[in-house]
C-alpha cells in the first residue's frame, strides 16, 4: 500500500476539487471547475489527471459539480454521486456515464487501492455526503458544506491522519456583512455552513484521535479571511495545550490556487 497524497485544487463557493492519491489509485472529490482550469491547476503541482479513475461527488450544488460531466467524458473517470445529484444533473441536460449511486452508506466501496466510506452531512442540498478514505495504512476524511458537526460526523472524522473540514465564515463578518438577512440565516443554520468557531471547536478532538494535518476549507470570500480561520483554530488548539506546527500542521485551502501536496 502507498501513502496518501492530497491536494486541494480549488476550495470555495466558486468551485471545489480535491485530488487524492494512494499507490496506483488517484481520484478527485468534487469537480466544480472547468476542465481547462482544473488542468492548469493540476499541472502546477505535477498532477496527471489522466490517472484519475473516479470522481466522488458530495452534492449537487454547482460549485461542486460544474465540471463533473465534462471531466468524466474527457478522462473516462467513473462518477460516484448521490441519486439526487444524478437527477439534478440530468434535469440540467448533463449526461453522466459510468456512474454509481452513493447514499449515506453504512457500507463503503473500493476505488482501486482506496476504500471509500461516504457519510451523510447536514446541508441545504437535496442530499450531501462527506467521505472517509483509507488505503490500509492511513485514513483521510473530507467534510465540507455542513451546518453543524453531529456525533456521527465527528466519529467519521476522528481517527484520520488528515482531515479537510469546512471553516466557512467568521460569525461577526457574516452578521455585519452585505448579505441579505435570509441568506445570513441560511448560512448560519444547521443546514448551512460551519463557522470558524465551529471548526475550531472540534480541532483538539481530531488531534487527540490522531490527526497530524488539518486543512480548513470552503472559506467564504465575503465573510471570512484565511488569517481569521487559521487563528481561530490555532487559538483553540492552544487552549488544549496543542502546538500548531509541532503537534499538528494546520493549513488553509484557497479558492484560486492549489494547496501544496500533503504527503502522509
Amino acid at each position: 500500500m502507498g501513502s496518501f497524497e492530497i491536494c486541494t485544487l480549488a476550495s470555495g463557493s466558486k468551485g471545489n476539487c480535491t485530488y487524492i492519491k494512494s499507490g496506483d489509485t488517484s481520484l478527485i472529490i468534487d469537480q466544480g471547475l472547468t476542465v481547462r482550469e482544473l488542468g492548469i491547476r493540476a499541472a502546477t503541482r505535477g498532477i496527471d489527471l489522466s490517472t484519475v479513475g473516479a470522481v466522488l461527488v458530495t452534492h449537487e450544488h454547482t460549485d461542486h459539480v460544474k465540471g463533473v460531466a465534462q471531466f468524466s467524458k474527457e478522462y473516462g473517470a467513473k462518477v460516484y454521486m448521490p441519486l439526487t445529484c444524478f437527477e439534478t444533473l440530468r434535469s440540467r441536460g448533463e449526461t453522466i456515464t459510468g456512474y454509481e449511486y452513493v447514499d449515506g452508506f453504512e457500507t463503503g466501496f473500493d476505488v482501486g487501492d482506496i476504500h471509500v466510506e461516504p457519510f451523510r452531512l447536514p446541508h441545504d442540498a437535496r442530499y450531501t455526503v462527506g467521505y472517509r478514505l483509507t488505503d490500509g495504512k492511513n485514513d483521510v476524511a473530507v467534510a465540507t458544506d455542513l451546518g453543524f458537526v453531529s456525533d456521527n460526523t465527528l466519529a467519521r472524522l476522528c481517527g484520520c491522519k488528515a482531515v479537510i473540514v469546512e471553516s466557512n465564515h467568521d460569525k461577526l463578518m457574516l452578521e455585519k456583512g452585505r448579505y441579505p438577512y435570509p441568506l445570513k440565516v441560511r448560512i448560519a443554520s444547521k443546514n448551512g455552513h460551519l463557522s470558524n468557531a465551529d471548526s475550531a471547536a472540534i480541532a483538539s478532538q481530531l488531534v487527540a484521535s490522531g490527526a497530524e494535518r488539518i486543512l480548513l476549507a470552503h472559506l467564504s470570500e465575503d465573510n471570512n479571511t484565511p488569517e481569521l480561520a487559521f487563528e481561530a483554530t490555532k487559538e483553540e488548539l492552544e487552549k488544549h495545550g496543542i502546538k500548531e506546527g509541532e503537534d499538528v500542521v494546520l493549513d488553509v485551502a484557497y479558492q484560486y490556487r492549489p494547496s501544496e501536496i500533503i504527503r502522509l
